[in-house]
C-alpha cells in the first residue's frame, strides 16, 4: 500500500502495541518518541539533501566555466576571455611577453557587432597546467606609468580560470594592457 513516514510510523506502533500489553500513556509516549525520530530522520535526509545539490552546483559551475574553452595542444600558455563566462572574444597567448592590440576605430564605430580582443577589456583566463600568467595594467614601453599593477595567476594542479573580478584580482578586471606567461622553469612545469 501506500508508503512514507505515517505508514512506517503505523505499521511500527501496531507491532509494538501487538507485542505488549501497555497502558495508553506508554503508548502514547511510545507514538511521540517514533514521531520526534521520523521527524529527525526527514530534516536529515532534506538537509543532506540540500548538501549534495549545493556540491552538485558548485561542481558542475566549475566544470562548465572550464568546458567554456579548451585548452589547445598547440603550446598555447593561457587564453584570455572578453567576458567572465568565456562568451565575447577570446585571445590566445603564447609564452613570452604579449602587448594586447589597441581598441580600433572599426571596434568603436561597430559598438557590440565588432569584438575584437583588445586593451583593457579581459575579464578572466584561463592558464595552462604547469604555466605562470602575469597580466599587466600597462605596457612595458609605457614611459609616464612603467607596468603598473599586476596580477599572476600560477596553474599547478592543472589547468587554471581565473575570474579578475573575484579573489582579489579586482584590481586589473577590464585593464589588462600587456602579459607575460611562462612554462618553464618552475618545478611544477610540464616541460
Amino acid at each position: 500500500g501506500g508508503g512514507g513516514p505515517s505508514s512506517l510510523l503505523l505499521y511500527i506502533s501496531s507491532q509494538f502495541i501487538s507485542s505488549t500489553n501497555s497502558s495508553p500513556a506508554v503508548l502514547e509516549q511510545f507514538r511521540l518518541r517514533m514521531m520526534k525520530v521520523l521527524v529527525f530522520a526527514l530534516v536529515a535526509t532534506t538537509a543532506s539533501g540540500q548538501l549534495i545539490s549545493g556540491i552538485k552546483e558548485a561542481y558542475n559551475n566549475v566544470k562548465s566555466r572550464l568546458k567554456c574553452a579548451d585548452m589547445p595542444n598547440n603550446g598555447t600558455c593561457a587564453i584570455l576571455f572578453d567576458e567572465d563566462d568565456c562568451s565575447g572574444w577570446q585571445l590566445a597567448i603564447n609564452e613570452g611577453y604579449t602587448v594586447l592590440p589597441r581598441q580600433t576605430t572599426g571596434d568603436f564605430l561597430g559598438g557590440t557587432f565588432i569584438d575584437n580582443p583588445k586593451r583593457n577589456d579581459a575579464e578572466a583566463v584561463l592558464v595552462r597546467k604547469g604555466c605562470i600568467f602575469v597580466g599587466y595594467d600597462h605596457p612595458k614601453d609605457s614611459i609616464t606609468t612603467g607596468l603598473g599593477d599586476a596580477v599572476v595567476v600560477a596553474a599547478i594542479e592543472g589547468h587554471k580560470y581565473q575570474n579578475f573580478d573575484e579573489d582579489g584580482f579586482d584590481d586589473l578586471d577590464d585593464e589588462i594592457s600587456a602579459v607575460d606567461c611562462v612554462c618553464r622553469g618552475f618545478a611544477f612545469s610540464e616541460n
